[in-house]
């Protein structure tokens, strides 16, 4: 039985896998279903049906960091020629030049800030000088108080104390020059010296304290007995003309510093600047004679710069009286003044022990020498009495 290709076509298309539902063609013989029914144009099929392929799963597993990391390269890639790196570095544009001076600027800042910040200011010592009123024969009483231990142990709680020195100057007064550590512990020393007086000596003190004279050490030098401790002292009260002078009496000053370390006797020489245009000048010597000695010269230097003064130095000289803390002079200071020939001073212990050694040496070798002849005289009076008893006749 030969059937009609439409049918043929519809029986083969029941074999392929999903169609979709084909539209009601009727009886397959029918002319009604003919001309209804629109092919496409599609090429015919096959008579054979084909086996539907499945689809392979899906990898669904991580691949590994090495995969993933570099993945291999194509064979185009592999074949492509190398770029070359350039090594010439690209020159920074305006803007990117201006943002890196930027942040030079505030790193160097930074670093600056902290390096000062780092090292502590360096004190000043500052000295007080104030001129007490006292009684009559009251400063030995004045030296005793300082030697309690009551006063002592009040010293040690000044803050920033440094140490003191006290003059008796003129007649029935006495200068106590106090050192401290900074200005802000000289500020402190004005109670320091109430509560010393109000304590310690009330009944000595013959009326209030002068106005302290405050400052720094502005100018100084040592003389040739500086290891020695002074006795007597020349204290000058200077005012300049103004700043400028004062700098110009500074320099004539440090000029002069020869003569100074020359004057025999001299401990040293200080002057305190105690205002814009004021100083205040000590001059230590190892004597009262030795002071009375530098006076010329003391006097012509003066005299130099009295163009930048303004109005004769009040000038007062005394003795120190009291020092706080007692200085002990260091074993090199010692051997310096027994070996220096313009000093007189005792031997170290040490060497005062080997002298009396080496001295008592010859004393005992002549008191043994002694003995040994007093012995052998001895022995021979001895022999010859026994040789004139057996001589004589009985």
């Amino acid at each position: 039985v030969t059937l009609p290709s439409r049918c043929l076509i519809r029986s083969a298309a029941l074999f392929q896998p999903s169609p979709p539902p084909p539209q009601a063609m009727g009886n397959c013989g029918s002319k009604k279903a003919e001309k209804t029914v629109v092919e496409p144009e599609e090429p015919k099929p096959s008579a054979v049906p084909e086996e539907p392929v499945e689809e392979e799963p899906v990898a669904t597993e991580k691949p590994s960091p090495e995969a993933e990391a570099e993945p291999a390269p194509t064979e185009e890639e592999a074949e492509a020629p190398e770029a070359e790196v350039s090594t010439v570095a690209e020159l920074p544009t305006e803007e990117e030049k201006n943002i890196f001076a930027k942040v030079g600027d505030f790193v160097k800042n930074a670093f600056s800030a902290r390096e000062e910040e780092a090292p502590k200011e360096e004190k000043v010592e500052v000295s007080r000088l104030t001129k007490i009123p006292v009684k009559e024969g009251a400063v030995p009483d004045m030296v005793a108080a300082t030697e309690k231990d009551e006063f002592k142990t009040l010293v040690k709680t000044f803050v920033g104390f440094v140490g003191v020195k006290m003059y008796a100057v003129g007649d029935g007064h006495v200068v106590t020059h106090s050192r401290w550590e900074d200005e802000a512990a000289a500020e402190g020393g004005k109670a320091a010296l109430g509560g010393v007086l109000k304590t310690f000596m009330a009944e000595l003190v013959a009326g209030p304290p002068e106005e302290a004279l405050v400052g720094p050490e502005m100018w100084a030098v040592d003389g040739p007995a500086a290891s020695e401790p002074p006795v007597a002292v020349r204290l000058t009260k200077i005012g300049f003309k103004g700043e400028e002078a004062r700098e110009a009496a500074l320099v004539l000053l440090r000029s002069k510093e020869g003569a100074f370390k020359e004057l025999g006797g001299l401990v040293g020489v200080s002057s305190y600047q105690t205002g814009p245009t004021e100083a205040f000048v000590v001059a230590s010597y190892t004597s009262r004679e030795a002071l009375e000695a530098a006076a010329p010269v003391a006097k012509e230097v003066l005299g130099d710069a009295m163009e930048h003064f303004s109005g004769v130095p009040a000038q007062e000289t005394g003795t120190v009286e009291y020092i706080w803390p007692a200085k002990e002079p260091s074993w090199i200071e010692k051997v310096s003044a027994y070996l220096s020939p313009t000093k007189k001073a005792p031997p170290p212990p040490a060497e005062e022990e080997e002298a009396g050694e080496a001295e008592a040496e010859p004393e005992a070798e002549a008191a043994e020498a002694a003995e040994e002849e007093g012995a052998e005289a001895a022995e021979e009076e001895a022999e010859a009495e026994e040789e004139e008893a057996a001589g004589s006749p009985p």
